[in-house]
């Protein structure tokens, strides 16, 4: 029981939320993103989704000065969204995605770092709410604007380059960076999405794709996790662990399911492969 109620701090399904969809403590994220197709989530979102859902737009919430993709947004782009849309430290925000694991823990990931503590996915994202034939709407609720001001910021949470090439150059074994893209990327078999990479990975980096935390789209159980993570892999609950991927989206659903699994240092390098593996 204690295993499944941990689960449920972080994930939460269908048939729950739909009967916390109306609740005035929570908030519903539509974070639903594709790469290299920006405006497709936002136009599905508009098309169609969870009644009261507001829309988190990853390539617009995000750090447009920096010449790399959808990088981690600002503190007034954050507050300012937080403001617009009625949220409050209080309420519980429910994130969801196209398919429950793919770009949602980049949103759960930025609203932690903003000192949110309340904070769920939901399994199986879009694809399972209309798999289970659950309502959805067109219409779009306008929201009365907050006066919450969110003066957290965890920046120990968020790596740059320079802090990285320490640690590789460091090499402390209690030390893991972990790459979320997908094995043949990691290999080097498989050409990278975007123009300008390299094929390639970082120096001493392991891989744990993204991918691998689902089953059948749906997250995969405690101890599956556990195994996957601890004994599979062999992370320490000790370790000190950097994440990254492509671009910092699906590097955030590794991070997701190391910290429901109890290890606390866990980072993000924010740059990932877009920056690491440019052609100069």
């Amino acid at each position: 029981m204690a295993l499944i109620n941990l689960i449920s701090k972080f994930v939460i399904n269908c048939e729950e939320l739909f009967t916390l969809k109306n609740s005035s403590n929570i908030r519903i994220i539509d974070c639903r993103w594709y790469l290299n197709k920006p405006n497709r989530g936002r136009l599905e979102y508009k098309n169609s989704h969870i009644e009261n859902a507001i829309y988190f737009d990853i390539e617009k919430l995000s750090d447009s000065t920096i010449d790399l993709p959808h990088m981690f947004p600002s503190s007034e782009q954050i507050q300012n969204f937080i403001i617009t849309n009625g949220i409050n430290i209080n309420h519980e925000i429910i994130i969801y995605d196209q398919i429950g694991f793919f770009c949602s823990g980049r949103v759960w990931f930025i609203f932690k770092v903003f000192g949110f503590k309340k904070i769920r996915i939901l399994n199986g994202g879009f694809s399972e709410w209309t798999k289970n034939n659950l309502p959805v709407t067109n219409k779009i609720k306008k929201a009365e604007k907050s006066s919450f001001v969110c003066n957290s910021f965890e920046s120990k949470r968020i790596v740059n380059k320079k802090e990285l090439e320490k640690i590789i150059v460091k090499n402390d074994c209690n030390t893991k960076v972990i790459d979320a893209r997908p094995q043949n990327r990691f290999l080097g078999i498989e050409k990278e999405p975007r123009p300008n990479l390299k094929k390639g990975r970082i120096k001493n980096s392991i891989n744990i794709p993204f991918e691998v935390i689902t089953e059948n789209m749906l997250i995969k159980n405690f101890d599956k996790l556990k195994h996957l993570i601890f004994n599979q892999k062999k992370i320490k609950k000790k370790n000190i662990i950097v994440c990254y991927c492509g671009s910092g989206v699906t590097a955030c659903n590794i991070i997701f399911v190391l910290t429901l699994l109890g290890i606390k240092e866990v980072k993000l390098y924010d740059g990932s492969w877009a920056e690491w593996g440019k052609i100069k």
